[in-house]
């Protein structure tokens, strides 16, 4: 390392043990055909479910033409642009057009978030965002920025539970200030990830009316808006709300990785609260615009409402079924493990703390390392930022013979663990 420069070193250091164990996992994934030694990976969210009807989809598409041989322009395909506004208008019933010059196309959603930070932050300062939340975007913000996220926890002591409220941020915001940092945003996740609440209008204005108060950028971060369980009600976008009290500074951002299972597709996009900011995020995607001939076969599924509404219906009916099968699978590994009620996405949020021999970290971190020496890849909460001890996000959305295999090993894990000497507090 000490060829490189210490930029470079300080971008090692932002994920080291995470980054570690995901290539570990990456080099070694479990196949229950290729690779029966390898890992099973229950860490990173990628959904398989309907992984033969997506692959039919795409083998469908012929587009090759000249245009996809020469330099995509840096805000994205206007076709690509125009097809997408018209795919959120139909989805989340838009009573509005949106405009294709406030939205811009990037390389996955941590490209997006990227951008944002660039254009919304200076150097060293911060976006409040609740924890727990997706462990990539302490990368995603400071990587090119030097911006960083501020966490303002979700848990409640007094209650146990995960509970989003203003008075989150403004404890974070007083506290970042306290410090000598300066907030330029916040970050909501919605649904949320890793508990997998959903919020409504209700619950987000009061958020929305602080943050203008206090002229803070919002990032209504939507990535699994359309991956919600079958027995909830319609999810209900920030794009239709009817009143946003700083429109300038209300930003949507979602990408194809989660809701559509593309995340090899690589590709983001922002709808911005203005289109200056556009015109600025344009000047650096240059660096990381997706391909054209990408771009043209997205444009080519969302141009098909009719396969679109058909692949949301089936993907909402597995994600709900499997959630079902595998809730349960993990509550019968030990009935001091509690699982949390969760309504979207792909994971699940556990907490294991009874099982731990001492209710820290450190004890939170043996047990991690326990079940990876079992090959099994889960996220522990300290990863996702979580306040206490104890908690898991398990991925469900993975081949059913994965998830055989995993539960198979984490059982055994499990009773190493019990087993193991409880650790000296002397």
């Amino acid at each position: 390392m000490d060829t490189l420069s210490t930029r470079a070193q300080e971008i090692g250091g932002t994920l080291s043990q995470i980054l570690n164990k995901f290539m570990l996992v990456q080099k070694n994934t479990y196949d229950h055909e290729l690779n029966t030694n390898g890992i099973c990976n229950l860490g990173v969210a990628e959904n398989y479910l309907c992984e033969n009807e997506l692959i039919s989809k795409l083998q469908s598409i012929q587009i090759w033409n000249t245009s996809h041989i020469y330099y995509p322009n840096s805000v994205g395909l206007l076709s690509f642009r125009e097809t997408l506004c018209h795919f959120f208008q139909n989805t989340f019933h838009l009573n509005y057009q949106l405009n294709p010059d406030r939205m811009l196309i990037s390389s996955g959603l941590s490209g997006i978030m990227s951008l944002i930070s660039y254009v919304i932050g200076d150097k060293n300062d911060v976006l409040l965002i609740a924890s727990p939340y997706y462990t990539a975007f302490d990368h995603d913000v400071s990587a090119f920025s030097n911006c960083a996220i501020f966490r303002c926890p979700l848990l409640e002591q007094d209650s146990g539970q995960f509970i989003l409220s203003v008075e989150i941020f403004k404890h974070g915001y007083e506290k970042a200030v306290r410090q000598g940092l300066r907030p330029c945003g916040i970050i909501l996740v919605n649904p949320h990830n890793p508990t997998g609440d959903i919020y409504d209008e209700e619950a987000i204005q009061p958020i929305l009316e602080y943050a203008a108060e206090k002229q803070l950028h919002v990032i209504i971060d939507e990535i699994y808006a359309l991956s919600i369980f079958e027995d909830e009600k319609p999810f209900q976008s920030m794009l239709s709300y009817k009143h946003i009290i700083d429109p300038q500074r209300t930003h949507f951002v979602w990408s194809l990785s989660k809701d559509f299972a593309l995340s090899g597709l690589r590709l983001g996009v922002i709808y911005a609260g203005s289109e200056i900011l556009c015109s600025c995020a344009a000047a650096l995607n240059f660096l990381q615009v997706p391909s054209t001939i990408v771009q043209d076969i997205a444009r080519m599924i969302f141009s098909d409402q009719s396969w679109i509404d058909s692949y949301v219906k089936l993907n909402r009916s597995r994600l709900t079924a499997r959630y079902k099968i595998v809730k349960q699978r993990i509550e019968d590994l030990d009935e001091r493990i509690r699982v949390r009620q969760t309504r979207a996405g792909f994971f699940i949020w556990a907490d294991l703390h009874l099982l731990l021999h001492a209710t820290t970290f450190e004890e939170e971190q043996r047990l991690f390392e326990t079940i990876f020496s079992h090959g099994i890849y889960m996220s522990p909460g300290q990863f996702l930022g979580c306040s206490q001890p104890g908690w898991f996000r398990i991925i469900f959305s993975v081949r059913e013979k994965w998830i055989d295999e995993a539960f198979r090993r984490l059982k055994l894990a499990l009773d190493v663990y019990n087993q193991s000497p409880i650790p000296s507090t002397a």
